[in-house]
């Protein structure tokens, strides 16, 4: 089913709505990056391949997919959640038939939810959460999509488990080769794009203003910003 959704979403679309200061994404990497690997699904605006995927999964339009998700007004990360948000609303109403409803919460509250169990009254019945990463690195990877971390013990939301995904991981853990983790973490994010455990939306392009007084600022791709080597002239 998440598949299909990732095959509904107008991502193009929802760059233009936010000129051009993100990109669509195909994955939890960009595509750019070397690690994304070749998963054998290439997620694009396809409403025809989504709508296909959803009526395999027993969804029509005379049984439409409906389910709730839990969205804040603000919040680290998120660009603008309200507008894309809904956005993405309607393109998966207009696209692919699926309604979508939303709780509005304050950003601790859909903190807090993200440790919730799926029966959790916190969660008032939603069965999904709008998220940022912080980074990309391999542990956040962990973090969010090992079926160690299942809430509420981690930030494994979904209780996703993926037992090819788990075993990449757990040889991770053990390598110092760097041949042999690059090639890990390539398989372990073609799981996450194959057997997806979120929908992929767009990568924030951190656009960013300063003074042209500013020397040697270096815009990272996560939230964490060196200051070691910036300098005011």
């Amino acid at each position: 089913m998440r598949q299909a959704l990732n095959y509904c979403i107008d991502r193009d679309g929802l760059v233009t709505l936010l000129n051009g200061t993100a990109e669509p994404s195909a994955g939890w990497l960009k595509a750019s990056d070397p690690n994304f690997g070749t998963p054998e699904n290439h997620y694009r605006f396809d409403p025809a391949r989504g709508k296909k995927l959803l009526a395999e999964a027993g969804f029509t339009p005379e049984k439409p997919l409906g389910f709730k998700a839990m969205i804040s007004t603000s919040g680290s990360g998120q660009m603008l959640p309200l507008p894309m948000n809904e956005f993405i609303q309607q393109n998966l109403k207009e696209a692919c038939g699926v309604d979508v409803e939303f709780d509005v919460v304050e950003w601790q509250i859909l903190l807090n939810a993200a440790r919730a169990t799926p029966d959790s009254p916190n969660l008032k019945g939603a069965m999904a959460l709008n998220i940022s990463s912080p980074s990309s690195d391999v542990g956040v990877m962990a973090r969010y999509f090992s079926s160690a971390n299942f809430s509420p013990n981690g930030f494994n939301f979904e209780q996703w488990k993926d037992d090819a995904f788990d075993n990449v991981l757990t040889a991770l853990s053990e390598a110092n080769d760097p041949a042999l983790i690059s090639s890990s973490l390539r398989k372990a994010h073609e799981r996450l794009v194959d057997n997806p455990p979120w929908l992929y939306i767009v990568h924030d392009l951190n656009p960013r203003a300063m003074s042209p007084k500013v020397k040697g600022f270096v815009s990272p791709q996560s939230w964490f910003i060196d200051l070691t080597l910036v300098s005011m002239q």
